[in-house]
């Protein structure tokens, strides 16, 4: 009889940790989920921002020169937060990594800059890479040359004094939603 209950005591304590390793394997696996779709929503916010890079309010050089609000655009390189001692920076621009500092007149989707029905909500800048606004200027500005190779075909050259120089757009998206998920997605354009 007492080996029986040993035994009872035994797998009671058995099927009580398999429940707790289910548990903690679904909520991973459920952040994970969480995590994969808001870097698939990010995708929205980056075609937003280079359609007003390609053919939008910021398809001048004259437009670029100065910072535009209502397209999330700085004509300058955006300064990163500071990285607590011991940690690494994320490399994401200070104002979009704080809600208290993202500007309220840069846009958000949804356009309210509250979280949708679904919990998602996306916000982004496009910052030039200069050290200071004004006219593009190889000197201060990073840049990319397009060089056509005899095949016909374009491919990046940097610092190639062949090619046109263009100036360098970095794309920074944070996407938050449900159960404090958030992923950061960064992209370039030029």
């Amino acid at each position: 009889m007492i080996i029986v209950l040993v035994a009872l005591v035994l797998m009671l304590i058995a099927v009580a940790g398999m429940l707790r390793y289910t548990d903690t394997s679904t909520s991973v696996i459920g952040n994970l989920a969480f995590r994969r779709d808001l870097t698939n929503r990010a995708e929205i916010a980056i075609a937003t921002a280079k359609a007003a890079l390609n053919s939008g309010a910021l398809n001048t050089e004259l437009a670029r020169t100065t910072d535009l609000p209502s397209a999330n655009y700085s004509a300058s390189r955006l300064p990163s937060p500071t990285a607590p001692a011991g940690t690494i920076a994320i490399g994401a621009p200070a104002l979009l990594v704080s809600d208290s500092q993202y500007p309220s007149t840069y846009s958000c989707i949804p356009a309210s800059c509250q979280p949708g029905t679904d919990g998602v909500l996306l916000r982004w800048v496009i910052d030039r890479q200069c050290t200071q606004s004004g006219t593009f200027n190889t000197s201060y500005c990073a840049y990319i040359s397009y060089v056509n190779d005899p095949h016909g075909t374009s491919w990046l050259a940097p610092r190639k004094p062949t090619g046109a120089a263009h100036g360098l757009y970095r794309i920074t998206v944070r996407a938050t939603g449900p159960h404090n998920t958030e992923v950061y997605v960064q992209t370039t354009a030029g």
